[in-house]
């Protein structure tokens, strides 16, 4: 339990309408904002996206609590959810208790907690500068008035499924990889990490997806090739993400664990074909670098792979990677005792083996639009088949 306290003004209570008798209650009041605890930022898990401070609309809360008078008129506010509340009418101090740190903290008003915040460590703070505030008791998940509350700029789905835990499994089989730190689980979330250069969940999710036999299986129930392509993992995020997230929670968890062993290869396959691109082609006697797209430069770095941050000297588009590395998922068995994913071959002898050839299918493709390459669904069918007959025809 940790107990805080400051200063307010127009202290009010409003009892809960619907569950009378119960716990559940909210406390208004004008907060002086030189006296907010700058211990409450610790209790930030509750809000559903980090906050970026280098926005428009950050800086402009900034502005106007510095030069405004009339801040609290003009700020939506912040919101809290606390355990406990009281309200000294002698002192005007209000105290509040926070215990659970999945219930209790900031839920809305993040932008502005921590525009407080700054100003308060550097006492840039005016005496006289107060902020509306929103203290709820009794609530039991912090989830619903989360979605509800942050509005002004839409919370999107992966911040509201972050509140409900539902990549505890996905952090946990993606743990040990080297770029687990830098994954992105709510909006905003690195953005403010110096050196960090943030890789949004939906990304891993998507090439986990790709072969997932729950979502993708590449065999019909009758054992012929499913011709089916996961084309949706490049083409919409969001959509994979709905898609991954309404399997059923416990089913969700099991896939993942069920696909532990081989998690760690998606991303390798990836580093190995976006790094090597450019060496691939020619082995096929394609020249990569004379793409425009490629932004190939001798000189400079020009980018950094997505996962291992190698610097490279040119860029490959996504939907020139993607179509590749899922067409690795042609690999995929299943133990019928233990369910486990694994390998028909040594991925790394096939990645090695065949990863020019690919590189050289998609270079034959018409378009010089990475984009139409990437939705392509016969260049999909193609390189997919190419694995599948290594696979298992050779």
């Amino acid at each position: 339990m940790v107990t805080m306290e400051f200063e307010a003004k127009s202290f009010k209570k409003m009892d809960e309408p619907i569950n009378k008798g119960g716990e559940k209650a909210k406390y208004v009041c004008y907060a002086k904002a030189i006296t907010i605890p700058l211990e409450l930022n610790e209790w930030m898990k509750t809000n559903p996206r980090e906050q970026k401070m280098t926005t428009n609309v950050a800086k402009n809360i900034m502005d106007s609590l510095k030069e405004n008078e009339n801040f609290h008129e003009l700020n939506r506010g912040i919101v809290l959810s606390v355990d406990k509340v009281t309200y000294d009418n002698k002192n005007g101090k209000v105290q509040i208790q926070l215990e659970d740190p999945e219930i209790h903290g900031n839920i809305d008003g993040g932008h502005t907690l921590r525009a407080i915040f700054d100003l308060n460590e550097k006492q840039l703070m005016q005496e006289e500068r107060y902020v509306f505030l929103e203290i709820f008791t009794g609530i039991d998940s912090p989830v619903e008035l989360a979605s509800a509350r942050n509005t002004s700029v839409q919370v999107d789905l992966k911040s509201i499924e972050e509140l409900q835990k539902s990549f505890d499994v996905l952090k946990d089989v993606t743990k040990e990889l080297k770029f687990s730190n830098r994954i992105a689980y709510k909006m905003n979330e690195h953005y403010n990490d110096e050196g960090v250069n943030p890789i949004d969940v939906r990304e891993i999710i998507a090439l986990i997806s790709m072969f997932s036999q729950t979502l993708y299986p590449i065999q019909n129930i009758d054992g012929t090739l499913n011709d089916q392509q996961p084309i949706q993992c490049y083409t919409g995020k969001e959509a994979t993400l709905k898609r991954f997230v309404n399997i059923e929670k416990i089913d969700r968890e099991r896939m993942l664990n069920n696909m532990r062993e081989i998690i760690p290869d998606i991303f390798k396959i990836w580093e190995y074909i976006e790094t090597n691109f450019a060496e691939l082609s020619q082995k096929t006697g394609k020249r990569y670098t004379s793409r425009k797209y490629s932004k190939y430069n001798e000189k400079e770095i020009v980018s950094k792979s997505v996962f291992d941050e190698k610097e490279m000297h040119y860029i490959v588009p996504k939907g020139m990677i993607y179509p590749i590395v899922g067409a690795f998922r042609a690999l995929i068995k299943i133990d019928s005792q233990t369910h486990k994913y694994k390998w028909a071959k040594n991925i790394e002898f096939i990645l090695d083996k065949m990863s020019s050839r690919l590189v050289g299918i998609v270079l034959d493709e018409k378009s010089d639009n990475p984009d139409v390459i990437g939705k392509n669904t016969n260049l999909w069918s193609n390189l997919f088949k190419e694995i599948y007959i290594e696979g298992y025809l050779i």
